[in-house]
């Protein structure tokens, strides 16, 4: 299996952090974050990584080199700028196309529970070129309320489980995606790939299958969640990044 991970953005929602240490190399629990994506990956059987890099690449490179601290293959796919999930896909497509095998992309700032070989077994069923990974666990950082006709409340709930498929980032895709990328100038523009390409495909009746399981994840790309993990024990921590 070959895996695509996202880690180009600036990280903004990090920032100070950030402003010197790109967002996959901030600190957690002894290792980088992305190092906790890259072990759960290959736990899953994932040999083969290609990582989109692009603010202060040199720092994750100088840290990944070519995978082989941990007996894998790391290539980079390199950008001046970031160029949206869909225009990362389209520069690493050198590195990604093959005819035998799709192809996993992932967040490099989300920790996920989810065993990525069921995500594989589920797109080559379905024999579809496109999968997205939704999750029933998604716990809303907002209250909600129930209000009834009269407008009066008569339920709070506060930070609830939305209990609703949510695309935690993760899509497995095969070659037939980079024509569809094409079509908007991803040379020269941001591509979003739920936003801009996935419509596309809808639109055109191509088929996108859904990948839907109770697991827990979590975006470690927001300063709270940073912290939160930051300051757990140690063992309650270790609890969420490694997935046993």
């Amino acid at each position: 299996m070959k895996a695509l991970i996202l880690a180009a953005g600036k990280g903004t929602r990090l920032r100070p952090i950030t402003d010197y240490i790109p967002k996959p190399m901030i600190p957690l629990q002894g290792k980088p974050l992305m190092e906790w994506v890259l072990l759960h990956l290959i736990s899953c059987g994932v040999e083969e990584f290609v990582i989109a890099v692009s603010y202060l690449a040199e720092q994750i490179e100088n840290y990944f080199g070519k995978g082989e601290k941990w007996g894998v293959k790391i290539n980079y796919s390199y950008g001046a700028l970031p160029a949206g999930k869909a225009g990362e896909i389209w520069r690493a497509r050198g590195l990604l196309k093959d005819d035998k095998e799709s192809f996993l992309v992932v967040p490099g700032d989300t920790i996920c529970h989810l065993k990525y070989q069921d995500v594989f077994a589920f797109h080559r069923k379905h024999d579809g070129g496109t999968s997205v990974v939704f999750s029933t666990q998604y716990r809303l950082e907002v209250g909600l309320a129930e209000v009834d006709t009269k407008q009066r409340i008569v339920k709070f709930l506060e930070k609830t489980n939305l209990n609703e498929p949510v695309s935690m980032g993760s899509y497995v895709l095969d070659k037939s995606i980079f024509p569809y990328i094409e079509k908007f100038g991803p040379e020269n523009n941001e591509v979003d790939l739920p936003g801009e390409v996935f419509p596309l495909l809808l639109e055109q009746g191509v088929p996108i299958y859904g990948f839907v399981q109770d697991f827990p994840w979590w975006d470690v790309g927001r300063l709270t969640d940073y912290e939160k993990l930051v300051q757990m024990p140690k063992e309650k921590a270790l609890g969420i990044l490694v997935m046993k």
